[in-house]
């Protein structure tokens, strides 16, 4: 006769309807609260299986570290440590965690590179959820959410949603709805000839201000010319090329939509090398609102996106009293126009 197969973590998983992960929080008691369904449910599980938890690794997970990881998935993982635009997310989870008496740990990686590293942090017990920013959509992010899903703990999406088979919560905003305000601003200022600088169009957000900015000028009986789209790997040199460039054109435009700040500095900067003035001769319109953003002169007219917010909210999911299988699957915050002086 052959033995019977040991019941596992997933068998309950399944039998209750929830992740592998929500099942430890129940069996644990922590560190993530759950309903009083879900708890039912779950033990219910248990008891229709006959499943025994593995008491010697469930007092190991019972050690608290404080700790919860942000790991950036990136093409370009140093950005976590110089980006204006990562630093405000981070700087106010930091802050929100510290409130709450955890501590954060950085672990960026870059979407090329192996899963060891990762798989290595959350197995060795070092924190107790993690936070995950994607800059691309699913399915290139299934890879690593199964890795965390596999090692049992509490995980918040930034930025793009993960699958919703994890069910793992996700805080986003729009970045259409983004482009639409950008774009519905320069076409009531009378402005028809407009130009767009892409980011690097490997990244979700890239994609979605692009098609933003095109679906805008159709919207509006305008076709797009494509001498009027040209891109950038979110570099600001390359961006100041790339508006020269621009205006060397027979008819330049008189307005340019960049897809993040940073690009559209370098718009500025080449403007004003050839003598003219924003917004006179050419409006520009950022994406962002990186603190800089507003310290320039002239002060950049950008889309705020809820950067600080976004940190908030993950550190209150991961480390306050909300319970995470209770979390809607994607909080959107809202994106703001902000009006100063290039456009």
């Amino acid at each position: 006769m052959e033995p019977k197969r040991r019941v596992t973590l997933k068998d309950v998983a399944a039998r209750a309807g929830v992740s592998t992960a929500v099942v430890s929080y129940v069996i644990n008691e922590g560190p993530r609260p759950t309903s009083k369904d879900v708890n039912e449910r779950v033990h219910r599980a248990i008891a229709e299986l006959d499943y025994h938890p593995n008491h010697a690794a469930r007092g190991l997970r019972a050690r608290r570290t404080r700790t919860i990881a942000i790991s950036t998935y990136d093409f370009r993982p140093s950005e976590s440590f110089f980006s204006h635009y990562l630093g405000v997310m981070l700087a106010a989870m930091t802050e929100a965690l510290q409130s709450k008496g955890y501590y954060l740990l950085l672990f960026p990686f870059a979407i090329d590179s192996s899963l060891t590293g990762l798989r290595q942090l959350l197995g060795e017990g070092r924190v107790d959820a993690i936070a995950m920013r994607f800059v691309t959509d699913p399915p290139s992010s299934d890879a690593v959410l199964e890795v965390i899903a596999e090692a049992n703990l509490p995980c918040v999406c930034l930025e793009r949603p993960g699958a919703q088979r994890f069910g793992f919560p996700s805080v986003i905003y729009d970045d259409r709805e983004g482009g639409r305000l950008a774009m519905e601003h320069l076409l009531s200022k009378g402005h028809r000839r407009i130009a767009h600088i892409h980011g690097d169009m490997r990244y979700s957000s890239a994609q979605a201000r692009l098609a933003s900015f095109e679906a805008a000028m159709t919207a509006a009986g305008l076709s797009v010319d494509p001498a009027l789209v040209v891109g950038s790997p979110w570099d600001t040199r390359i961006a100041n090329t790339a508006t020269q460039q621009l205006l060397d054109l027979e008819e330049p435009p008189t307005a340019i939509f960049a897809a993040s700040d940073d690009l559209a500095i370098g718009a500025v900067q080449a403007i004003e090398h050839r003598g003219l003035a924003v917004p006179r001769d050419v409006a520009v319109i950022g994406f962002d609102d990186i603190p800089f953003s507003n310290e320039m002169m002239p002060r950049l007219t950008t889309v705020r996106l809820p950067l600080k917010e976004m940190g908030r909210r993950a550190a209150d999911l991961l480390a306050g009293d909300t319970a995470l299988d209770q979390a809607p699957h994607e909080i959107s915050l809202p994106v703001e126009l902000v009006l100063r002086d290039t456009a």
